[in-house]
């Protein structure tokens, strides 16, 4: 019994590790799900760094999405446009106190008449956590919010200049061709010795850059779902780079500590794609709501296990492995279904000959024997036989003789006897042919019989035996035969023919 509960334990065990690999990622059903989104987006840029005057740029770009979960994805985008610029505006590039200070670079905010355009391409890699799909008391919605956090670079080609002469040619005289190109009113550019020689032709200072600066992007969208197939949102991205050169706007003050940033505020549309047999996509699958309604099917993963322990028919074997629920044998296998050894047609349990080499048999599993002389009709090669006869082995009659001594002593043919199931009790039907036997060995005194039992198995021997001293104890007890001149032997094996039960008598050798 203890073994059959370990049993139902490691079965109940190995049911539910089932059920969470069935539901587990949240949930198998859902794993078919479309996963990949892709789409356009057009943004606005705006540049905060030293040159901060409020002046809007603009980009296009793409995107490519692979959702790993119902929340969590990872985000692919590039963007081509431009940053512009300057610091022209009080309000955006004053000083604390108001006041103006050419002789100080960028590492105090100043007005003057900077101004720049980038025409830059960037591309980002990002996590992108949804936060909208997600909620244990309603529905999903039409609408998201999402964040995200990820690594990017962005390329710049960057010209920038002073546009007032005299700044020109103080920032000029302060930093040098090394910093700052000069050009004269007509846009030519100016050499050093004309510069230096005339500084007041100098009409412009202008300053520019070419490279590529590593980005921290992160923000926040918002998204809502028109179908199995398109997105459309609003997106936030702030882009903060680990350098100032965005604006070219970068002399090397030791003060000079703000680092650029700019952002984009894009509107996005996105195809939805995947798992063609599936219009679901992972982003508007609810993972609360898909583990409220997975708890159904645990119910039926419940009724397995009570299954699995109930025995309806009382076989040994759960309801839940029984094949043959309405089994009324006690002989069953392991998946319940009723043991016939000898496939006969008839369940062990009442089959009254388990081991029958014959196909046809009577409603009690033996062997049919129509003329009733111990051999079954598939060995008798008399199948009709009269009643009372003495036949061999092969159920041919056997002519004893008038009394059973007027015949040949040397080609002795004896009948068999046949003894029932686990018995080594002769059977009252069998003592006339016992009679007869000992009549022939009577008439033939030099005649020496073997007899010889059947067994299966070495188990079976010790059966064999005692069935052969019961006919030689019979013999010797009612008719006076000497048990010297019967030998008892026994043969084993699986080609035993027709069935152990018999004993045959042969004339020894």
């Amino acid at each position: 019994m203890k073994n059959l509960k370990f049993i139902y334990i490691l079965t109940a065990l190995f049911l539910v590790n089932e059920s969470v690999a069935q539901v587990g990622g949240y949930f198998e059903q859902f794993n078919k799900s479309q996963r990949w989104s892709a789409g356009i987006q057009l943004s606005p840029t705006i540049y905060n760094g030293d040159a901060d005057n409020f002046t809007p740029g603009f980009s296009f770009g793409g995107h490519a999405k692979y959702s790993i979960s119902q929340s969590f994805g990872l985000k692919l985008s590039g963007n081509i446009g431009t940053l512009n610029g300057g610091r022209q505006d009080q309000s955006f590039s004053r000083n604390s106190n108001g006041t103006v200070f050419l002789d100080r670079g960028n590492q105090n905010p100043s007005e003057d008449s900077y101004e720049f355009t980038n025409n830059f391409r960037d591309l980002n890699l990002v996590t992108v956590y949804t936060l909208g799909n997600i909620s244990f008391l309603r529905p999903l919605r039409k609408i998201q919010m999402f964040a995200f956090f990820g690594l990017g670079a962005i390329w710049s080609d960057v010209t920038g200049s002073f546009t007032d002469p005299e700044e020109s040619q103080y920032f000029y005289q302060r930093w040098g061709r090394e910093f700052i190109t000069p050009l004269d009113a007509s846009g030519n550019e100016l050499s050093d010795a004309d510069a230096l020689a005339n500084p007041s032709s100098i009409n412009e200072a202008q300053m520019t850059y070419e490279g590529r600066n590593f980005t921290i992007p992160y923000g926040i969208g918002f998204k809502r779902n028109f179908g199995n197939r398109l997105d459309i949102g609003i997106e936030y991205r702030l882009n903060w780079t680990r350098g100032d050169n965005l604006d070219a706007f970068s002399f090397p003050i030791w003060r000079n500590r703000m680092f650029d940033q700019y952002s984009l505020f894009g509107i996005q549309a996105s195809l939805k794609f995947g798992d063609k047999d599936n219009n679901e996509h992972y982003d508007w699958l609810n993972p609360m709501e898909t583990i409220f309604a997975d708890m159904d099917s645990m119910k039926s993963v419940t009724n397995d296990l009570q299954t699995l322990i109930e025995d309806s028919d009382g076989d040994g074997i759960g309801d839940f492995f029984d094949q043959e629920e309405n089994t009324d044998c006690d002989k069953v296998y392991a998946n319940g279904k009723a043991v016939d050894s000898d496939n006969d047609g008839v369940n062990d349990c009442k089959d009254g000959e388990l081991f029958s080499i014959c196909t046809e048999v009577d409603e009690n599993g033996v062997a049919l024997d129509t003329d009733g002389d111990g051999v079954p009709n598939c060995l008798d090669e008399e199948p009709n036989t009269a009643p009372g006869s003495l036949v061999d082995i092969r159920g041919v009659a056997v002519d004893l003789g008038q009394g059973g001594g007027c015949c040949d002593c040397e080609n002795v043919m004896l009948p068999t006897i046949i003894f029932d199931n686990n018995s080594s009790k002769i059977a009252p039907a069998f003592y006339g042919v016992l009679y007869a036997i000992a009549e022939k060995m009577k008439a033939c005194p030099g005649l020496k019989v073997t007899a010889t039992g059947y067994t299966r198995s070495k188990t079976g021997e010790q059966l064999a035996y005692k069935r052969t001293n019961s006919i030689i104890d019979h013999l010797e007890a009612n008719y006076g035969i000497e048990r010297s001149r019967i030998d008892a032997d026994y043969t084993t094996g699986s080609d035993v023919e027709y069935s152990t039960r018999r004993i045959d008598l042969g004339q020894s050798k």
